[in-house]
């Protein structure tokens, strides 16, 4: 899945910086095509990108001109995800021109990703006000908390989200149950809120175990992934009213038994028996098994956990 990354404000900046430097590549192309906007000058030179990726608008006056500068760099992308800070009125402001812009221009859904402080110092009524004003202007919207290492674990999450409907022309290895792009902005596309959850684990050296053993341990071991993905979501929304949910498996094609995959479903249906289920693997050659579980359709937050 190849997203036009926008990072608006210095926060969604230095996300998108991640993104740069660390995002998730296939076939040696960037899945994420990375590009910053900032409304200081003296924060240009703090993003380490290329110069023709950063951009300086004061104002929503200068967007015209950004999406001509974008649009003339040739890359290939199949939706939008622009990331802005709900601290920040300038970002919030020009995310909002921004994604009002491209719809105009590009038929590709676009994402928005809303950076919200931790809940103990959230103002429910700004937040619920400007997310319908986001929902206005995007098909998509994921909320992310800023908790400690938060930068790390949207790269890891989105990483894993963006290798959905990607082929590795190399190793020419395929998931047994292969989710594409279109399922993915399917699952996200809601009337609500979206929120994800990310939990990776490494892969023990086990020998002289029996075949039957080391099937249940892999098993064992992508439960535990789901409901420690459960305790690590980006921001702590009632998912059990969700409407739709996406869950994606990704470590060695040994490792992910369809056994684990089963159960890690049937615990989601026992939440909500009426939530749309989407699920998939991709095949990594790595020493860990990762997971990413992403709800749908959120009307609401939790404010103790």
């Amino acid at each position: 899945m190849k997203l036009l990354t926008i990072g608006i404000g210095l926060k969604g900046a230095k996300v998108v910086e991640n993104f740069y430097r660390k995002g998730i590549k296939v076939n040696r192309a960037p899945l994420f095509k990375c590009f910053a906007i900032l409304g200081d000058e003296s924060h240009i030179r703090t993003v380490k990108m290329r110069d023709d990726r950063k951009f300086y608008a004061p104002s929503k006056k200068s967007v015209p001109a950004f999406l001509n500068s974008i649009t003339r760099i040739y890359e290939l992308w199949e939706g939008g995800l622009i990331i802005f800070s709900i601290e920040d009125e300038y970002s919030f402001e020009l995310a909002l021109e921004i994604n009002e812009k491209i719809r105009e221009v590009f038929e590709d859904p676009i994402m928005s990703l809303l950076l919200i402080p931790t809940i103990e110092k959230l103002d429910l009524t700004d937040l619920k006000k400007k997310i319908l004003e986001v929902k206005k202007k995007s098909d998509i919207l994921l909320l992310f908390e800023g908790k400690v290492d938060f930068e790390e674990k949207i790269l890891k999450s989105l990483n894993l989200l963006a290798l959905a409907g990607e082929v590795d022309l190399k190793r020419r290895v395929a998931g047994e149950v292969v989710v594409d792009t279109s399922d993915v902005f399917n699952a996200l596309k809601s009337d609500g809120f979206s929120v994800i959850g990310f939990a990776e684990k490494k892969i023990p050296i086990e020998i002289f175990k029996k075949k039957n053993e080391l099937k249940a341990r892999r098993t064992k071991r992508i439960i535990d992934l789901y409901e420690l993905a459960l305790q690590n979501l980006s921001v702590l929304g009632n998912i059990e009213e969700a409407s739709s949910s996406l869950v994606l498996f990704s470590g060695p094609k040994e490792e992910i038994t369809m056994e684990g995959i089963f159960e890690v479903i049937g615990r989601i249906e026992k939440m909500n028996q009426s939530m749309e289920i989407r699920y998939g693997d991709c095949p990594l050659q790595s020493r860990k098994v990762s997971l990413i579980v992403l709800f749908s359709g959120i009307k609401s937050l939790k404010l103790q956990g």
